[in-house]
């Protein structure tokens, strides 16, 4: 056949190179460059012929190459492995399936994934003709400047053109929106590694691609990206006073033309900003609550005043149930919506949305973003031109900004330690102590700057000498990076008490 020239045979046949004859494979062409070799394996245990290119010209180099592969694929077969080649989209295809088919990711998360490998994953693994690169031609040195490109692409042109297009879907996190950061915060970045990571070693699990690698994202030179919040008293103090005339629909907020529904969405909102600032939860996790989550008017041993009790279902972001002590401000809060709501039943909702089911009753409620910043811009304040949505940095804020503001506070006021804060917010005391050490340096300010003049009696210093061994080893652990600046600090506070 004129499709095939200069077939050269080894192993028995079970290796064969070829040429094609390009003025048959392609006879509208008026000019050839020099023919590449192919090669046609066939594998034990494998149906049917391999034909790939060498994507070389000269035999002896054609040869080595074709030889190699034959070897690797003899092997892959042995150990079961893939004898196709995958690119990187046809492998992140096939993971993403048997993710969703397996459930591993909530919706969230599911849609997490797919959208930041159609934005930035696919687009990177790609070639210049925007078609996706075999994963046995990814190099670690390649993968690896991965973070030099995502740090760089709102940047770029492209990035530019994107943060413009289509000016009435901004502020909507859509691929149109002007609200990307100019440069990824870590976490954002750690997500996307791990991402990144849990592909490719599933590829090399499959025998997909032939060498395994590890990315990792660089920290250096980046600072933690704290969420704005109303980290003022001034701020905090117009935020909440403005709540009753916009809950009762008077002063500023006075409207004609708004029915019952509406006036009753005003007051879920003004109750529910209410309760974040004074729980901490997430928005997600107070999305999930029912009443038969809610222990109202809980006593505190020793206070006065009545706290209220959450119950944090396992459906939520930390997968785990989890209880949550809110401030007294919460549960007054709580107590207000529940004479208010229309939906009082154990298994209602205890926000809820527009819609309603079959039965009419109560949906959860969908992303109140929008409505919150809208009412943070009608507020009056210091003559700003949009309110408080921004910060003094200019930073926009939103409803995650009450969680913000609730760890600032109970931080600020010294009665909660970093960790009880930790364990009651769902997150890890490395997150708190990265993220609010600015508030824990102000916590301890007089121990930080105070000096001693007193000279010690021979009873303390007796005392120092028998806790000589305990500070000796929480100064090991401590420099051994076992312990955590503010750990330290509070086991060296707690042992001179």
């Amino acid at each position: 056949m004129a499709y095939y020239e200069n077939r050269q045979e080894h192993y028995g046949g079970a290796l064969v190179l070829f040429q094609r004859n390009l003025s048959v494979a392609v006879p509208n062409s008026k000019t050839h460059r020099a023919a590449n070799w192919y090669m046609r394996l066939k594998i034990a245990g494998h149906k049917g012929y391999i034909t790939r290119s060498t994507k070389l010209a000269k035999y002896e180099e054609a040869f080595v190459f074709a030889q190699s592969e034959f070897l690797r694929l003899q092997q892959a077969a042995r150990l079961g492995h893939s004898l196709d080649e995958y690119t990187f989209e046809k492998h992140w295809n096939d993971w993403y399936e048997r993710n969703l088919r397996g459930g591993t990711w909530k919706e969230e998360r599911a849609l997490w994934h797919k959208r930041y490998f159609n934005r930035y994953f696919k687009e990177y693994f790609s070639h210049a003709d925007s078609t996706s690169m075999l994963l046995n031609d990814i190099t670690p040195q390649f993968a690896h400047g991965y973070w030099d490109w995502r740090k760089a692409y709102w940047l770029t042109d492209k990035g530019t053109k994107l943060r413009n297009y289509n000016p009435k879907r901004r502020g909507s996190k859509t691929s149109g929106t002007a609200n990307a950061k100019d440069i990824p915060a870590v976490k954002t970045l750690q997500m996307e590694q791990s991402a990144l990571n849990q592909i490719f070693y599933d590829a090399f699990e499959r025998g997909r691609t032939q060498q395994v690698f590890k990315l990792r994202v660089a920290e250096r030179g980046q600072t933690p990206n704290r969420r704005a919040g109303f980290d003022t008293g001034k701020e905090y103090a117009v935020l909440v006073r403005n709540l009753r005339s916009y809950r009762d629909c008077v002063g500023r907020f006075a409207s004609t033309g708004l029915n019952a529904w509406h006036k009753l969405q005003r007051a879920q909102l003004s109750y529910f900003i209410m309760f974040l600032l004074h729980s901490g939860m997430r928005v997600g996790e107070s999305r999930g609550m029912k009443w038969s989550d809610v222990k109202l008017d809980e006593e505190v041993d020793g206070e006065e005043e009545r706290i209220a009790e959450v119950r944090v279902s396992k459906a939520t972001k930390k997968n785990e149930v989890r209880y949550v002590q809110t401030q007294p401000s919460a549960n007054k809060a709580l107590k207000d919506w529940f004479e208010v709501t229309p939906f009082k039943e154990r298994n209602d909702w205890v926000w809820f949305g527009q819609k309603r089911d079959a039965d009419g009753k109560s949906q959860q409620i969908g992303d109140l973003n929008k409505s919150f910043q809208q009412y943070l811009r009608a507020i009056d304040f210091d003559g700003r031109k949009d309110g408080l949505l921004l910060n003094r940095d200019g930073e926009k804020r939103s409803l995650y900004s009450l969680r913000h503001t609730y760890a600032t506070q109970r931080l600020e006021k010294g009665d909660v330690s970093i960790y009880d804060l930790a364990i009651n917010m769902g997150c890890k005391v490395k997150q708190i102590e990265t993220h609010y050490s600015h508030v824990v340096s102000k916590q301890r300010r007089q121990q930080i700057t105070q000096t001693r003049h007193k000279k010690k009696s021979r009873a303390a210093e007796g005392a120092a000498l028998n806790d000589d061994a305990f500070f000796s080893e929480i100064r090991r652990r401590y420099n051994a990076g076992e312990i955590s600046d503010a750990a330290f600090l509070e086991l060296v506070k707690s042992a001179g008490s």
